[in-house]
């Protein structure tokens, strides 16, 4: 029983070690500075992820280098969480040695700060295996930036927008010269607006008028022309009686 314990301790202890090697990098890390590491196995031209490590691949402290390659090419690419390809890189599993058929062996590949998965093909660019690599990124492209987790403007430009400076109050600003004015700094649009406006305003003030000199010679009508037909005489007076 106390055997079995022992061994239990063992493996958990061994499977956290694993484990840890997923940890993101430190904040402030340069990304350029780091690379991945892949523990695969080779099999008669399959590639397999190493049975023997509970996570595939770790990222290391050191600045990627391009493998040289043999007669036998491989490919990989690093992608995005919107599967965009943002890294690439060759190797080759037998490492020059063709007689090497079977057995474990490892890839580096040029590390991403917003890496999502690690795509592997064939010489004859068939897909053969995938790695998902998100939990050691920096940039989670959540719309945040989180510079607790080391994200900024080089780390996570998607989420860190860069700061603009203000400029300096003692820089001499050039004077702004609109080409499109006319004169009196007026472009051609205000200038016909004003021509417009101007001319309606005439038109109206012209018409008010006439309607207030027709009005006014309405409030003394002429005298009506005299009748042709001749008035009747008045009849002299009677003369007084005598009483």
């Amino acid at each position: 029983m106390k055997k079995i314990y022992i061994l239990i301790v063992i493996s958990l202890f061994f499977s956290l070690s694993f484990a840890s090697a997923q940890t993101k990098p430190a904040p402030g890390t340069d990304p350029e500075s780091l690379s991945y590491v892949f523990y695969l196995y080779y099999n008669n031209g399959q590639i397999l992820g190493d049975r023997d490590y509970a996570v595939k691949y770790d990222v290391v402290s050191e600045k990627f280098t391009p493998e040289t390659t043999g007669s036998l090419v491989y490919r990989g690419e690093i992608t995005n969480s919107k599967s965009e390809i943002i890294k690439t890189f060759q190797f080759d599993p037998q490492k020059g040695d063709l007689n090497f058929k079977m057995g474990k062996f490892s890839v580096k590949a040029p590390y991403a700060s917003n890496g999502f998965r690690a795509n592997f093909f064939d010489p004859s660019d068939k897909p053969v295996l995938a790695i998902f690599v998100s939990n050691s990124s920096i940039c989670d492209g959540d719309g945040f930036c989180n510079a607790q987790s080391g994200e900024n403007d080089k780390t996570c430009p998607v989420d860190c927008q860069a700061v603009r400076t203000s400029p300096s109050p003692n820089a001499t600003q050039s004077p702004v010269i609109d080409e499109g004015s006319g004169p009196f700094g007026m472009d051609l649009i205000q200038i016909l607006i004003y021509v417009f406006g101007g001319l309606g305003v005439g038109v109206v003030s012209w018409l008010g008028w006439k309607w207030w000199k027709k009005k006014k010679e309405g409030d003394f009508p002429l005298p009506p022309p005299s009748s042709m037909t001749p008035s009747r005489p008045i009849p002299p007076p009677l003369p007084p009686t005598n009483q």
